[in-house]
């Protein structure tokens, strides 16, 4: 069954973006919720549209797998931006330990385009490391510049930095094609 992979592939992605935002700005819940939902809306009507366009359900019977397609991981991302705003004051905003929340984030952010596109394209493998990487590599590099212009860092000492917050999301994407 799809739905359960679908509702895994939602949290996961939004997981990643909260933890993402709890890198750089607050109020944390509030801005990872208001990234995900348009774009997780996007892709459970893509599901919807694969459904009735290339297996042949109904219209109906999609729109009625959408509402927990989408909703069940909105709904998450609802109690993300509540709870964020009532338990961590509108954090958590990670000052520490920064690097460790990166490459977790971005094995997360693989997972969920993996799950993704085991979902909606014929091979997912190949296609979830080519919508990875060059996003990836955006974050990354957007990283960089805040780590220089934000908290006064040389670029020579972010370089490694990128180099390793690239490096390590993107090797399991790689070492995952090959299995």
């Amino acid at each position: 069954m799809r739905l359960p992979r679908f509702l895994l592939a939602g949290i996961l992605l939004y997981v990643a973006l909260f933890a993402l935002t709890a890198l750089f700005t607050t109020p944390v819940g509030a801005i990872a919720a208001i990234l995900f939902w348009p774009l997780w809306y996007a892709i459970a009507t893509v599901n919807a549209a694969v459904g009735v366009f290339a297996a042949g359900y109904k219209v109906s019977e999609e729109a009625t797998v959408m509402l927990p397609v989408f909703g069940i991981p909105a709904l998450i991302a609802g109690f993300g931006w509540f709870a964020s705003a009532q338990w961590w004051n509108d954090g958590p905003l990670v000052h520490s330990g920064r690097t460790a929340i990166v490459l977790g984030a971005g094995v997360v952010l693989w997972l969920a385009i993996r799950v993704l596109a085991g979902l909606l394209t014929p091979k997912p493998g190949g296609t979830a490391a080519i919508v990875f990487m060059p996003l990836w590599l955006l974050f990354c590099v957007g990283n960089l510049v805040v780590g220089v212009v934000v908290a006064g860092y040389s670029v020579g000492e972010e370089i490694p930095i990128l180099l390793l917050n690239f490096a390590v999301p993107a090797a399991v994407s790689v070492v995952a094609l090959r299995f």
